[in-house]
């Protein structure tokens, strides 16, 4: 269920401007820094950078 969850969250992240509070709730990650910090241990950066870095790629 995490994976699925992650997966949305990067399509969410490279696709959409939603606020990243937003896409964890999306994904069902109701608490923000939860979310936070499990994108990080996931993808090894920040969701912030993970949609900066995917606009210049």
């Amino acid at each position: 269920m995490q994976s699925v969850r992650h997966r949305e969250a990067r399509r969410l992240l490279r696709e959409s401007d939603i606020s990243i509070e937003a896409v964890g709730e999306g994904v069902g990650y109701p608490d923000i820094h939860y979310f936070s910090r499990i994108f990080r241990r996931l993808e090894g950066i920040t969701a912030t950078d993970y949609r900066k870095l995917s606009r210049i790629l």
